[in-house]
């Protein structure tokens, strides 16, 4: 199984923007999504003990400027996995590790290094009868795992595509850590009552209209960074994740009050706003009309 057969199998949407992203970034954006899909699945490991997963996170986060992950054992990780894709993801870590340091810039490993430090917060915060997550811890959170990553993809098309938007790179960067920020929180709100359940509380019931808001007006920067992005193709990429993310929210507000089920955009339902915002390459002024029936 190659990356691009890995990424497809280990990724529901995101391999579709990935997919659409220009050749100059695609490569570094696919590298660093399976780097943070394996490291992870070893964090929610279940058939390993959690002070084995935790040092394991601890070693791969040290390790991050050496060209292995110290104590790794890539057959031992994919033996613990039922799934033949993450099976293969996991074998794939060291060679996957070695490309991320191929790289001069070292804008992978930097996101990386981000990505770490919020996977290991989560499994050092979440012990039995953990209290929920404060404001702070959450912001802090949903920056560590994704804020970050939006900063990495604007400064890697800043690298890759030069002038790649009409507003400055530090409006845009902010926009862009507000958009992970916002895609984080919605996986939050959607999987609130089945990881509650489990023991992890990032959003309790009480506050889940106030957070529900604050994911709307991060998507809301997030759109305004698609309307600044210069390329319609590079609009388009970035814009389909913040119109699932609106329909998520609008399919989690439908929900009964009980339902343990995360609500999920389906497969189908993914095609038609993939098909609807095909404008968006050509018109920036689609872009409004496109989150305002993605939030009906």
């Amino acid at each position: 199984m190659n990356d691009n057969e890995i990424l497809r199998r280990t990724s529901r949407s995101f391999y579709l923007t990935i997919r659409l992203l220009p050749r100059s970034v695609r490569e570094d954006v696919a590298l660093a999504y399976l780097l943070a899909r394996a490291t992870d699945t070893m964090a929610d490991c279940s058939a390993a003990s959690h002070p084995q997963r935790l040092a394991m996170l601890n070693s791969a986060r040290a390790s991050l400027h050496a060209p292995s992950i110290a104590g790794y054992e890539a057959s031992e990780w994919a033996h613990y996995q039922r799934d033949p894709a993450e099976q293969q993801l996991l074998s794939a870590l060291p060679r996957l590790w070695s490309r991320m340091h191929e790289q001069r810039d070292g804008l992978v490993a930097g996101v990386l290094g981000s990505i770490l430090e919020g996977q290991i917060l989560d499994l050092q915060r979440f012990a039995a009868d953990s209290a929920p997550l404060s404001d702070d811890e959450l912001v802090r959170y949903t920056y560590l795992v994704a804020g970050s990553v939006g900063e990495f993809w604007t400064d890697l098309c800043a690298a890759r595509l030069g002038d790649f938007a009409a507003d400055p790179l530090d409006v845009m960067r902010r926009r862009a850590r507000h958009y992970g920020q916002a895609l984080q929180l919605v996986n939050i709100l959607r999987d609130r009552r089945m990881d509650e359940a489990l023991g992890r509380s990032y959003v309790t019931a009480t506050d889940t209209a106030r957070w529900t808001e604050q994911a709307r007006a991060w998507l809301a920067d997030g759109s305004a960074y698609c309307a600044a992005l210069r390329s319609g193709r590079l609009r388009y990429a970035t814009l389909l994740p913040a119109l699932l993310g609106e329909r998520t929210l609008s399919l989690v507000a439908a929900q009964p009050a009980d339902a343990l089920a995360p609500a999920k955009v389906s497969r189908s339902e993914l095609r038609k706003w993939m098909f609807r915002a095909l404008p968006v390459w050509w018109s920036v002024q689609s872009i409004g009309t496109l989150v305002a029936a993605a939030s009906e």
